[in-house]
């Protein structure tokens, strides 16, 4: 079984998503901790669904890496644009699924999701300016 060339172009956000999901990782039981001290159960919830809207957006930055690794420059960036308008809906539809809802501190879901998806974003920018990349493919 032989694998797809992975273009230099995918290595880039691959490596930065990988990097925001450990990030994350460690998060949620800050999170989960600092909700539970504050609001309880319910602030301990609010902090696992908070985890869960940057944890969904870079599960989605990585599954368009992976679709993309064989493509060109140009497409992949293509690919990307697509990806993060896709992002967007998927976190709008996650938290009006979480609207209303009794059991979810509504607060720490919002300040979990915030520091979370800033940290997530703050991860991979540092993580890609580091990483290097062709100017053209080969």
């Amino acid at each position: 079984m032989s694998s797809l060339p992975v273009s230099p172009w995918a290595r880039r956000p691959e490596a930065a998503a990988r990097a925001g999901f450990l990030a994350v990782l460690v998060l949620a039981p800050v999170a989960a901790g600092l909700g539970g001290l504050v609001r309880g159960g319910d602030g301990v919830r609010g902090a696992a669904l908070g985890t869960a809207v940057p944890g969904l957006v870079l599960a989605m930055t990585w599954l368009a890496t992976w679709i993309g690794r064989a493509m060109s420059g140009p497409s992949f960036a293509l690919l990307l644009v697509v990806s993060y308008a896709l992002r967007l809906l998927a976190v709008v539809v996650l938290l009006s699924l979480v609207q209303g809802r009794s059991g979810v501190d509504r607060e720490v879901l919002g300040a979990t999701a915030a520091t979370g998806l800033l940290l997530a974003i703050t991860v991979e920018a540092a993580v890609t300016a580091r990483t290097r990349a062709p100017y053209v493919d080969i």
